[in-house]
């Protein structure tokens, strides 16, 4: 799931979630860690810029912050019920791309085009049936680049408005961090973000995600 790239931790499975860099010291506010950990604070459903896209994702405390860094959970399947009968309809069939680094890119990091080409996007559509419980998802999140058939301006405008409904607090669960502390979600109907906190102070979380290899039925090749 992570491109082939490990970190100071040794393993490829396991993402390095923390403000620390590679000789675990806690990074300096450039370091390519810390523009991470600030993209993770945007709302996101793991590894959806890919196929396979992430399933499950286990996140594992072991040394938190005494303020902030919290994660939250917003639940899509909640959100689609929620929607007006009109936005459900004008939405239904509407294909999104998502592209590994929409985010960094909106954060200000750049990259040649040789890096922006080595990672192809994806493309799911913005309602989604869940292949377990079978009901409806509105899959909204910031690695969404624009709407197939729409102009990029019109896309982003549509993604905000139904991430904006997606993430308000009736549907978002927010969890406060205990070391030791091991939460695990469903990609495929949530999406989450990381909360600010002190970059100055060490906070360490090991996040593993599984792909989801069964081939999924309304991806977009």
């Amino acid at each position: 799931m992570r491109r082939g790239q490990p970190d100071r931790l040794g393993y490829e499975e396991l993402a390095d979630i923390s403000n620390l860099d590679e000789h675990g010291q806690i990074a300096a506010r450039d370091h390519r860690r810390i523009v991470g950990n600030i993209a993770n604070a945007l709302w996101h459903s793991d590894s959806s810029f890919q196929m396979p896209a992430a399933r499950y994702s286990m996140l594992h405390a072991l040394v938190v912050t005494p303020r902030g860094g919290e994660t939250e959970y917003a639940d899509l399947r909640a959100a689609y019920d929620a929607l007006p009968d009109e936005t459900k309809a004008e939405i239904e069939g509407l294909v999104a791309e998502h592209y590994a680094l929409h985010s960094r890119i909106m954060l200000g990091e750049t990259y040649t085009d040789a890096q922006k080409a080595a990672i192809p996007p994806a493309q799911w559509p913005l309602v989604r049936t869940h292949p377990g419980s079978h009901r409806k998802v509105l899959f909204v999140g910031v690695h969404i680049t624009h709407i197939l058939g729409m102009t990029v301006p019109e896309s982003r405008l549509l993604v905000s408005d139904l991430l904006e409904h997606a993430t308000q607090r009736q549907f978002v669960y927010r969890h406060d961090w205990r070391v030791g502390d091991l939460v695990m979600w469903d990609n495929r109907s949530v999406i989450h973000r990381g909360r600010r906190h002190d970059p100055t102070l060490r906070r360490e979380l090991r996040r593993s995600p599984t792909p989801d290899v069964d081939p999924a039925l309304d991806h977009v090749a």
